[in-house]
């Protein structure tokens, strides 16, 4: 192996380690320096971990019923054999929610599979089981989305998230 393929994955592995540890912080909370008491972090209103205990199960990719979420935005999150292989995110709550974004995964435009991740997601459609987390309609909902992707990318390090770098 070359310096410089020794020298990326290491590189890789700090960065990840990294992601792991910033995602246990964000959940579990961290003292206040002054009070010495432990403060666990809120977006929208919930923890993490209470985030966490409201993924659905929404059907496979290719079969579900996309319909009940135009207006919704939140995460998804695609699991392969029970793995967790990719989380994203749908922020557009005036122009189809989480129905369009999935949707752009299985319709025969490219539009999202510009990205390597987006060609695997249409690639494995028929096997990807799909979990929601509706955030909420609005713009505060769609900051929270963007705060709840970062951790959750963090928690669950899928591969194909990786794939973006």
């Amino acid at each position: 192996m070359s310096f410089l393929k020794t020298l990326k994955k290491i590189g890789d592995a700090v960065i990840e380690e990294g992601r792991r540890q910033q995602s246990k912080r964000m959940r579990d909370g961290s003292r206040n320096p002054t009070t010495g008491r432990k403060e666990v972090p809120t977006v929208g209103g919930m923890t993490y971990r209470e985030w966490e205990s409201r993924w659905q199960y929404a059907g496979r990719l290719d079969s579900m019923d996309l319909s009940p979420y135009s207006s919704y935005v939140g995460l998804y999150k695609a699991e392969l054999g029970g793995r967790v292989m990719y989380v994203g995110r749908a922020i557009e709550y005036s122009n189809g929610g989480i129905r369009k974004r999935l949707s752009d995964y299985t319709r025969e435009s490219d539009s999202a599979r510009k990205h390597t991740s987006g060609r695997l997601m249409h690639a494995n459609a028929a096997d990807l089981e799909i979990y929601l987390l509706l955030v909420g309609r609005d713009e505060e909902a769609a900051q929270a989305t963007r705060q709840l992707e970062r951790y959750f990318i963090g928690k669950y390090s899928p591969q194909w998230n990786k794939m973006l770098r």
